[in-house]
């Protein structure tokens, strides 16, 4: 059981479910984006711990790195997590290289998996992350996992990564990946 939920979760990701015409249609893309009229003013987002990760990135003058995930119900995220976010130098590099902010999804009741229907888990979260479905979140999309790499004083999405096929592309660790992405931002800012 576990494992057709899990296929019909990935097809439904893929686009196996939806004509190729209703896919072209649906907004947002899957690899995620920031609404830009609604990324939040520092210390006004209304999630207190965002605000403090965003604070706390702006001082070390690091990315902030937020993961959405559905650990209870999205075995692509248990994949996701086990292979990139629970790796020695993943930990190693978090509040080093980057702030990190795990944010756990559940599904909403009476949703099965694959519909991408879920609740965030803290409520507050909501306010900061979303699906298609949630538009009114500053940084959206598809379903989880998804990996947001944002530039804390601007609140500028740097780099959305989703899925692992997405990861692991770069054929890099994951914290690799985060480091040499704001190096880059860093750099372009210089010669500007």
């Amino acid at each position: 059981m576990r494992f057709f939920l899990s296929l019909c979760c990935s097809a439904a990701v893929s686009g196996v479910f939806a004509p190729q015409a209703g896919v072209a249609q649906q907004l947002p893309p899957i690899f995620g984006f920031a609404n830009k009229d609604r990324i939040p003013e520092v210390n006004k987002s209304g999630s207190p711990v965002f605000d403090k990760l965003r604070n706390e990135a702006m001082k070390k003058k690091l990315p902030l790195v937020i993961y959405l995930t559905g650990s209870s119900w999205c075995s692509q995220c248990n994949i996701f997590t086990r292979e990139y976010i629970k790796k020695t130098n993943f930990k190693n590099a978090a509040g080093k290289k980057f702030i990190f902010w795990l944010v756990d999804t559940k599904q909403a009741p009476g949703n099965s998996p694959g519909t991408f229907k879920f609740k965030m888990v803290p409520e507050e979260a909501a306010k900061i992350v979303g699906c298609a479905d949630s538009p009114r979140a500053p940084y959206v999309v598809l379903g989880p996992p998804a990996v947001f790499i944002i530039d804390p004083v601007s609140g500028e999405l740097i780099k959305s990564l989703f899925p692992k096929s997405e990861v692991d592309k770069y054929g890099k660790p994951l914290d690799k990946i985060i480091e040499e992405t704001w190096n880059n931002r860093i750099n372009r800012k210089k010669l500007n």
